[in-house]
């Protein structure tokens, strides 16, 4: 397999589909951006109000739910179409980022084996196996990185640094058991998405494709090191957004009336995370196509059985030929 040019080609596919970029990509960057922001300032604050921090050990948890209690109270006319608000975005956020990735993988595979698909092809027969992706992404979900950070934190901020230290070992080990299941299930996308296999049937084909073909260890090392490569962007931006959104808003708010700084401050973060969520999804489209393409070809060679009579590349006709030839 030639790995510089499945790289070239999917940056290339990536570069020449704007319209993928911003349905399949884009969008569901968006949403799960924010979402990201959204638990990390939780977890920055819920550290910073905690007993590690902070002497009266104050639970930022409680902090939360009091303001939103007093907005309610105060701002009555509000809370309706803020609940409905909510509502729509926590379902936009579960279901449409799992539906953009097989949407994208679907038209992604089309193309490359020559069809003409567009972005409302791939969302058509993307919604066909919508729901085994989505029972799939919430099967493994525990086990992704950011989960296991999440669970640490948790306890090291409820439990104390003495039991984070004897817990230390069994994180570890669930960290390279994650991993190690990442890569056995990194085609189970592709095998639901494109040839509609059922969940588990998938990742048993992505376990037995992987190891079959362990010479692209490289290739897949290099995809998971873009993925890591995503995430620390990710995390970066994550961190920035309400950074910059904090220091402008202070700033000016020091210097001028406090309104004005929160226009200020809002509208550099909303700048920000249209600009994160954009590279982000410029990345996912690039890292699909990779896959895609990965998967397309080690899929379609043919498994070797060892009842298999071996023929070289010469072929069985010349083959006779030359042996013939020899005899006389």
């Amino acid at each position: 397999m030639d790995y510089k040019r499945i790289i070239s080609e999917s940056w290339v596919y990536t570069q020449k589909n704007k319209k993928l970029i911003r349905w399949f990509g884009f969008l569901p960057a968006l949403l799960t951006t924010t979402v990201g922001i959204g638990y990390i300032a939780y977890q920055f604050f819920s550290f910073k109000s905690s007993y590690l921090f902070n002497e009266q050990d104050e639970s930022f948890l409680y902090d939360v739910l009091g303001f939103i209690w007093e907005f309610i109270n105060t701002h009555l006319s509000w809370t309706v179409p803020l609940i409905v608000f909510a509502i729509i975005f926590a379902i936009l956020y579960f279901l449409f980022p799992t539906l953009a990735r097989a949407a994208a993988i679907q038209k992604i595979a089309r193309n490359r084996n020559g069809q003409k698909a567009g972005v409302g092809t791939g969302l058509r027969y993307g919604i066909t196996s919508f729901l085994p992706l989505l029972e799939y992404h919430l099967l493994i979900k525990t086990f992704t990185f950011f989960s296991i950070l999440i669970e640490m934190s948790f306890v090291l901020r409820n439990l104390g640094p003495t039991i984070f230290k004897l817990l230390l070992p069994v994180f570890v080990l669930i960290t390279f058991i994650s991993l190690l299941l990442m890569l056995l299930f990194a085609y189970a996308d592709f095998f639901i998405v494109v040839d509609g296999e059922g969940v588990f049937n998938a990742m048993k084909k992505s376990a037995s494709l992987v190891v079959n073909h362990w010479k692209h260890t490289f290739l897949i090392t290099l995809l998971m090191l873009l993925i890591g490569i995503r995430i620390v962007l990710q995390v970066i931006m994550v961190f920035l957004i309400p950074a910059l959104m904090v220091l402008i808003t202070g700033y000016i708010a020091t210097i001028a009336l406090p309104f004005t700084g929160v226009i200020v401050g809002g509208s550099v973060a909303i700048v920000a995370l249209l600009i994160a969520a954009y590279l982000n999804g410029i990345v996912d489209i690039f890292s699909y196509s990779v896959w895609t393409f990965t998967f397309l070809e080690l899929s379609a060679e043919k498994q070797v059985s060892a009842r298999d009579v071996f023929v070289d590349d010469i072929g069985e006709e010349k083959k006779e030929h030359i042996d013939h030839k020899n005899l006389h």
